[in-house]
C-alpha cells in the first residue's frame, strides 16, 4: 500500500534527505511532503551535537527541483515577518503548500487575511502548526507565543476562504477538540495525526479518538503526517496506524488517511499518471 507523509521536516544532518528517501523505499512512502523551517529550527530533531547546515526555504526549492517525484514542498511563512509577495515566491519555486509557524499575530488576526487570500488564489494548501509547543533553542525579543496557534482561530480563516484547503497541525495537540470539531463543520478543513513518539499521542487513550473522530467521514479529513526524525518515520507510521485499527476504522478507510487524502488535497499524480 502506497503512503504519502505530510508533515516532514528536513534535518540538519550530514545526508538526511538520503537517508529519508531509504526510509520511504523501505516502508513504500511514495512522496513525502517537505518543510524547511531555517534558522529558529536548526536543532529540530538533531541526533547529533551540531547541526550540518540551515536547510531552508531556498534550499528545500532546489530540492524539489531536482527531485519532484518524490518530495513536494511548504513554503515556510512567518506571519507578521515575511512580505505577502513571498507566497508568489513558493508558487514560482515550485511549493505546493505553505507552512506556517511562529506567528507574530493570532491565525485569526486581520492583517494576517491578506497571505491567506494569495495562498488562495495560487490554490496552495495551508498547513498551519497547532498546540503548544517548545522551541529548539529560545527567541528572547520575538515574544513567540504558543497562544497564537489555537485551532479555534482557524475558523474565521476557513469561514472568509471556503476555497483555502487548511491543515491543522498534530490536530491542535492540547486544544484537540477544537480541532475534531473544526474538521466536522468545514468541508476544506483536515488536520493530521503528527507529533513525536511518547508526545500528545500517547497521552491519549483510544476512546479519546474515537469520540474526536466519531463522525461517519472524519476519515476523509485526516491526512499521515510523521513530524519526526526519519529514524522513528516506521516507528510513527505503526503507532498512528494502530490508533486506526483500534478505533475500529476499516482498511479502505486507513487507506484513505495513509494516501488519497493527501493526494487530493495537493493535487499530486498518481505514480501512473507521470
Amino acid at each position: 500500500m502506497p503512503i504519502i507523509d505530510a508533515h516532514h521536516h528536513w534535518v540538519n544532518e550530514p545526508d538526511y534527505l538520503d537517508r529519508l528517501l531509504t526510509e520511504m523505499d523501505r516502508l513504500d512512502i511514495e512522496k513525502v511532503g517537505l518543510i524547511a523551517l531555517g534558522v529558529p529550527f536548526q536543532r529540530l530533531f538533531l541526533e547529533q551535537a551540531e547541526p550540518t547546515g540551515c536547510a531552508d526555504n531556498e534550499a528545500l526549492a532546489r530540492v524539489l527541483a531536482e527531485q519532484p517525484d518524490r518530495f513536494f514542498g511548504y513554503g515556510f511563512f512567518r506571519l507578521g515577518s515575511d512580505p505577502v509577495e513571498r507566497v508568489d515566491w513558493f508558487v514560482e519555486s515550485g511549493f505546493v503548500g505553505v507552512k506556517f509557524h511562529l506567528p507574530a499575530w493570532d491565525y485569526d488576526d486581520d492583517r494576517c487575511f491578506d497571505v491567506y487570500a494569495r495562498a488562495a488564489e495560487h490554490g496552495l494548501p495551508c498547513l498551519f502548526h497547532t498546540g503548544v509547543f517548545c522551541l529548539p533553542e529560545p527567541l528572547p525579543g520575538q515574544r513567540v507565543s504558543s497562544a497564537r496557534c489555537r485551532p479555534v482561530m482557524l475558523d474565521a480563516v476557513a469561514n472568509e476562504f471556503p476555497e483555502l484547503k487548511i491543515i491543522i497541525g498534530h490536530m491542535g495537540v492540547c486544544w484537540g477538540e477544537e480541532a475534531a470539531a473544526l474538521c466536522r463543520i468545514y468541508p476544506n478543513i483536515y488536520t493530521d495525526l503528527s507529533g513525536s513518539l511518547g508526545g500528545w499521542r500517547d497521552a491519549k487513550p483510544i476512546d479519546w479518538f474515537a469520540e474526536m473522530l466519531y463522525w461517519p467521514d472524519a476519515h476523509r479529513k485526516v491526512l499521515f503526517g510523521s513530524d519526526v526524525h526519519c529514524a522513528e518515520l516506521e516507528a510513527t507510521l505503526q503507532a498512528q496506524t494502530s490508533i486506526f485499527k483500534q478505533m475500529g476504522w476499516s482498511q479502505d478507510r486507513i487507506e484513505r488517511v495513509l494516501y488519497d487524502n493527501a493526494r487530493e488535497v495537493f493535487g499530486l499524480a498518481c505514480p501512473c499518471e507521470e
